[in-house]
């Protein structure tokens, strides 16, 4: 268990099923069942890339409260600022080029002016496990946090990155 998210119950659960999941390639694929983990799949997301863009394909209902909005069927760019989703690309574009696990960690306002920290657990799906297929996120939220240390010198509207770690 990677010491970042052991103190997290969804993204350790999650963690854990992941790896249990692997058995013996890098990444799961088929193997995952939601029924298995009813009770994370508030806090889970899918995002597929589409033609070099990253598309929610499901999106879990305590996401949903914590944006503000539904998320499910739309497109990154159809839906996140410029500066936010530069963010959101980057650690989806990571993930798909390094086929490794990534925490990510970092502060935003919501649509509805609330100061939120954002903990995210990125894993790679694969159908051949060598090609990431989709990706899957659980994503836990603390509102009203603030952060332990400073991310940048940008620290209003998220235009940054936060803590990011390969796991």
């Amino acid at each position: 268990m990677p010491p970042v998210i052991a103190d997290n119950p969804v993204l350790a659960k999650l963690w854990t099923y992941w790896r249990d999941k692997c058995v013996g390639r890098s990444m799961p694929r088929r193997d995952i069942d939601p029924t298995e983990i009813a009770p994370l799949l508030p806090h889970l997301q899918l995002v597929e890339r589409i033609d070099g863009r990253f598309r929610y394909r499901l999106c879990g209902t305590a996401i949903v409260e914590a944006y503000g909005r539904e998320l499910t069927g739309r497109f990154v760019d159809e839906i996140i600022p410029a500066h936010r989703r530069a963010v959101a690309e980057h650690h989806y574009t990571l993930l798909y080029e390094g086929r490794r696990p990534i925490f990510v960690k970092n502060k935003y306002t919501t649509t509805r002016s609330l100061d939120v920290i954002a903990s995210r657990l990125i894993l790679p799906l694969s159908e051949d496990d060598l090609t990431v297929a989709m990706v899957l996120v659980a994503q836990t939220f603390d509102y009203g946090a603030e952060m332990p240390t400073r991310l940048d010198m940008d620290a209003t509207v998220a235009p940054y990155f936060g803590r990011i770690e390969i796991l």
